[in-house]
């Protein structure tokens, strides 16, 4: 009898084993971990340890990732119920600042918008092409994470530089009528190299950039 008949006469036949209980108290299976021999209703309880210990892994993790959830929508409210407060430039430069202490605890970060705001003390710089301080920067139209060329970096942030190993780049821009247009830029910087990676991913910071774009154009003259 081959083992394809044996493994079908048993699935046709579910009551085999209690009427031949003997038989199965003598069957012997490898231990999964260290390979000694124990007995068919060992093999199934450590089994069934297995696959718990599998579901509590996994229900862990989704407990995780439900705080996660509830910390993004926590900061979230905030940026948007400070935004609703905002009526200039400056007020919007106050809100980076505290979301960024408050929030995400980064060391470092610049707000740059592009153009000339004589009216406001906020950060400004007119982009040109081929522009050599922040060619690299401007350039994105979604978030990035990773690192910075060492001009743009020492434009940026002009006394951490160096010490920045990382930086988050959030753009700042008017999707209006599927036009891009780029209004800014806020980048975030850490001194931990693994701060802001690239396998992280960036769906977060791609919804923040965005809360952010729209908060910015109510304000732009």
């Amino acid at each position: 009898m081959s083992e394809e008949e044996v493994v079908q006469y048993l699935s046709n036949t579910p009551d085999f084993f209690i009427r031949n209980t003997d038989l199965l108290e003598s069957l012997t299976l490898p231990h999964p971990i260290n390979g000694k021999v124990i007995s068919l209703l060992e093999y199934q309880v450590q089994s069934l340890r297995k696959t718990t210990a599998d579901y509590r892994a996994e229900f862990d993790r989704l407990i995780e990732v439900a705080r996660e959830n509830e910390s993004t929508m926590q900061k979230s409210r905030r940026l948007v119920l400070a935004g609703l407060t905002c009526s200039s430039l400056d007020d919007f430069a106050v809100i980076i600042d505290d979301m960024v202490r408050d929030d995400f605890e980064v060391s470092h970060h610049a707000l740059v918008l592009y153009g000339e705001f004589p009216d406001s003390a906020v950060r400004s710089h007119k982009l040109v092409e081929d522009d050599v301080f922040l060619s690299h920067a401007a350039g994105f139209t979604d978030c990035f994470c990773g690192a910075l060329p060492a001009n743009e970096m020492s434009f940026l942030f002009p006394d951490d530089a160096t010490s920045i190993r990382s930086v988050a780049v959030l753009p700042l821009l008017s999707r209006e009528g599927g036009e891009v247009r780029k209004c800014g830029v806020l980048v975030l910087g850490a001194e931990n190299k693994s701060a802001f990676d690239k396998e992280k991913g960036a769906l977060f910071l791609q919804y923040l950039a965005d809360l952010l774009s729209a908060i910015l154009l109510r304000l732009l003259p």
